[in-house]
């Protein structure tokens, strides 16, 4: 099994379409961990709503940052 992981920052259509690509077309063992950065445009709550592994941060904290923090989770 391997990690996929998003970094994301309000751009939850994207982010729609990314992990629904992922679920539809990925023939492997694979969980999904998305870091959210803000996410004030509803993010959070779909990452809730959809039982996925995330991590937050109330600001932008940077995609270093993102990866690191979400590495941890894996």
């Amino acid at each position: 099994m391997f990690s996929v992981i998003i970094p994301t920052y309000n751009n939850i259509n994207y982010l729609k379409i990314c992990i629904d690509s992922l679920k539809k077309n990925s023939k492997f063992d694979h969980e999904i961990i998305v870091h959210i950065n803000e996410g004030v445009d509803g993010t959070l709550e779909y990452i809730k709503k959809n039982n996925l592994t995330y991590t937050y941060d109330e600001k932008n904290s940077g995609v270093c940052v993102a990866f690191n923090k979400a590495v941890k989770k894996s």
